[in-house]
């Protein structure tokens, strides 16, 4: 690993992914470079040296305001998927666009675990903790152990992953559309390309797997990488059962509703905008099932995580074995990207 010498010509540095050299290596076809993408990883844009800068205008004039960017040193190339291209760009035909619409996590409909009244310590703000085995999910276990402020108590910001208890625990939902109060508040129209129709969401397959609200199927992941990511896409038109009514007809999982009244016709429920401005696009919605490998093994818990503190978010007298990870949800339209701390908990 090195840095490129920024400061001359340009230069193009090219790699492959572990993937793309595993799909050359294999010869049958699989390899074949179909879309790319930038990003302006490790830029820092305030060395940009107008009037308006801390150090002023660069005194050698405007066609030197951005030298100080552009002769960045930038690392070189390198093949781990998960570490490069955080940052994508995006490119818009239209020239009428003033805002630009983003994912949220909705914590309205789906509350997280810093939601709770009385304030945790080492826990995932804004993100989820999910029970990894049976007896961690089964609400009796925790019912004498656990004081009534412990979210093993009051269901707040637990994603129960055992599958016998999926549908009586949180859920991850996303709202995307137009946060900016400036807007009225307005539905994004089918076919808008402001919308989402289209989600990648990412996460450790050693640890979980997507689940329907209903807590029927388990989804497929559309490919998984040589660290392990799983990659599942959704799209409106074929996964309906994910997407909120009406775009889709994902079960319990309050639609986007813009009142007649106008005094307050925001949709209650929604994270976009607030009482009078937003665009609302779509709602996604899913549950995690905790793998088998971590439910009938304490093997990643040990190599991956930790042990909590006795009386762990409450439960007296209780520790857990524990794994923090990540969810990463990717809008395909415009490649908005949001992550949600998530935290995998065992009963010892």
């Amino acid at each position: 690993m090195a840095f490129l010498d920024n400061s001359g010509d340009i230069i193009l540095d090219a790699v492959l992914t572990d993937t793309g050299r595993k799909r050359l290596a294999a010869g049958d076809g699989s390899f074949r470079i179909a879309k790319y993408a930038f990003s302006d990883d490790e830029i820092d844009y305030s060395l940009y040296r107008n009037a308006n800068s801390a150090e002023g205008r660069h005194p050698s004039g405007s066609a030197y305001y951005d030298v100080n960017i552009l002769q960045t040193p930038v690392l070189e190339a390198f093949t781990n998927n998960t570490s490069i291209l955080n940052h994508k760009l995006v490119t818009y035909s239209r020239p009428d666009l003033l805002y630009l619409p983003v994912l949220l996590n909705n914590d309205i409909i789906s509350k997280t675990v810093d939601k709770n009244t009385t304030a945790f310590s080492n826990i995932p703000v804004g993100g989820y903790l999910i029970t990894a085995d049976y007896t961690t999910s089964d609400p009796d276990t925790f019912k004498t152990s656990a004081a009534t402020t412990s979210p093993f108590r009051t269901q707040i910001g637990i994603i129960r992953g055992n599958r016998t208890f999926a549908t009586a625990g949180q859920f991850v939902c996303v709202d995307q559309g137009l946060n900016n109060t400036d807007l009225s508040v307005q539905k994004l129209n089918a076919g808008d390309p402001l919308k989402e129709t289209r989600y990648l969401v990412e996460m450790d397959n050693r640890l979980g797997q997507i689940l329907s609200l209903d807590g029927t199927t388990v989804a497929r992941p559309s490919f998984i990488d040589d660290d392990n990511i799983a990659s599942y896409f959704f799209a409106l038109e074929s996964n309906s059962s994910y997407f909120a009514t009406p775009d889709g007809d994902a079960p319990g999982v309050p639609p986007y509703n813009v009142s007649d009244n106008p005094e307050s016709p925001s949709d209650s429920f929604s994270v976009i905008g607030d009482a009078n401005g937003g665009r609302y696009g779509s709602r996604l919605a899913f549950r995690i099932l905790a793998s088998d490998s971590i439910s009938t093994s304490n093997v990643l818990f040990t190599r991956l995580g930790g042990t909590t503190a006795t009386g762990y978010v409450n439960a007296t007298g209780d520790s857990f074995r524990f794994i923090d990870s990540t969810i990463r949800i990717t809008g395909f339209e415009t490649g908005y990207r949001l992550d949600i701390p998530v935290r995998y908990l065992k009963k010892v």
